[in-house]
């Protein structure tokens, strides 16, 4: 009986098409070359010679379009632009234009950017030192001489807005900047995001005035982590925002904002953003502090929708700096420290790790800073390699 299923199963094997067993195993193989539906993902392409890329956004639902952020560093000033925009197609990487918007009235130093709804937003996160620079003393520190009776010590101010830092609006059929805004009270921002509402999110360090328990004349200055966000037009009728020079087209929306802490809804030195069309509208963080990352509600102060740590994975987030999320719920967590890139689902719930293959060259990611998706597409942005690794996911 034995002999007889032996000849029978070479029989058997005899009759199949050629290339069967090939590929894969016989338990998982499909017929027509078929990719087993794993869900895994795919590297697709290699986009090299990616100089100074620092960050990327699809506008998911409004033709997923590809725009690429890029920071060339330097030391020049607010006049001569270090940074620049470019609109890719999704198949391969050449630029539409060069650049896509005129990078000579913007782009001191730009670190993220953001799409709204017919919009693009770039957080150029400026030169503070630069900004406050005295020319009379040749330094950006506040003055140590103690005040005399003639004179007063000049204090640490900004002189040049040019400098500071600011978020450019600017349509997506490219041209030149619509609108801008900074905001004195925050003195790191980091990530920006914008919701279908033409608001924008905000998050980096800020300056606030704690006020002394025992004794409330008292005021100090300290950093604290911030989530702030900014809608259009003055904050009230015939009255600017007084912490928005140079603008009355934006105002802060005082009805909501992230505070720092360790909770499910506050932050710690919070980096790249995302405002999700899906569910609740989460807006997640990539809450690098905590070692997080989060998905907080934009509707209401205080409400957490989601959070993880990378603990599902066997190992728990490193320095996560960028996010993204996808239309069908799931979001995307880049783990800067952790040279990784993860996928979670709403609940937080651990679905895979998107980066499982290799460069063209072989290679791991080195240093990833950003993400773009949609639902099956994924542009990691490798500022260490110099390149773009595009990702797609498997049936």
């Amino acid at each position: 009986m034995r002999r007889w299923s032996s000849a029978l199963l070479l029989a058997t094997v005899a009759m199949l098409p050629s290339g069967c067993g090939g590929q894969f195993e016989l338990p998982t193989e499909r017929p027509n070359r078929i990719v087993p539906s794993d869900q895994s993902y795919a590297m697709l392409s290699t986009w090299k010679n990616m100089d100074g890329v620092q960050d990327l956004v699809i506008t998911q639902g409004q033709g997923n379009q590809l725009f690429v952020l890029f920071n060339n560093g330097g030391s020049a000033g607010p006049s001569v632009p270090r940074g620049e925009v470019r609109l890719y197609p999704l198949t391969r990487p050449s630029p539409i234009g060069s650049p896509y918007f005129d990078p000579m009235r913007a782009l001191f130093n730009p670190i993220a950017i953001a799409a709204g709804t017919n919009k693009l937003y770039v957080l150029d996160q400026g030169d503070s030192c630069l900004a406050k620079f005295d020319d009379q003393r040749g330094t950006c520190e506040a003055d140590p001489t103690p005040a005399t009776v003639n004179t007063q010590p000049r204090r640490s101010q900004v002189r040049d807005y040019l400098a500071t830092w600011r978020i450019r609006e600017y349509g997506l059929g490219g041209g030149d900047t619509l609108s801008t805004f900074t905001d004195t009270t925050i003195a790191l921002p980091w990530g920006v995001a914008a919701d279908e509402q033409g608001r924008v999110y905000v998050g980096g360090l800020a300056v606030v005035l704690d006020t002394l328990v025992t004794d409330q004349r008292i005021r100090t200055r300290k950093f604290v982590s911030r989530i702030y966000r900014y809608s259009r037009g003055q904050k009230y009728p015939g009255i600017d925002d007084v912490n928005m020079p140079g603008t009355s087209s934006w105002h802060r929306d005082t009805s909501w904002v992230v505070f720092d802490g360790t909770g499910a809804s506050s932050v710690s030195d919070p980096r790249g953003l995302h405002w999700s069309r899906t569910g609740s509208n989460p807006l997640f963080v990539a809450d690098r502090g905590n070692n997080q990352a989060k998905g907080v509600s934009s509707n209401e102060i205080g409400v957490s929708v989601v959070r993880t740590d990378g603990q599902a994975t066997g190992s728990n987030l490193n320095q996560p700096e960028a996010i993204a999320a996808d239309l069908a719920g799931f979001f995307y967590i880049v783990d800067r420290g952790g040279r990784r890139v993860l996928r979670y689902n709403l609940a937080g719930e651990y679905i895979q790790r998107v980066d499982q293959e290799p460069n063209a060259d072989g290679l791991p990611l080195l240093d990833p800073v950003g993400i773009a998706v949609d639902d099956s597409l994924a542009y990691v942005a490798d500022r260490g390699r110099k390149e773009i690794i595009r990702y797609r996911r498997r049936p």
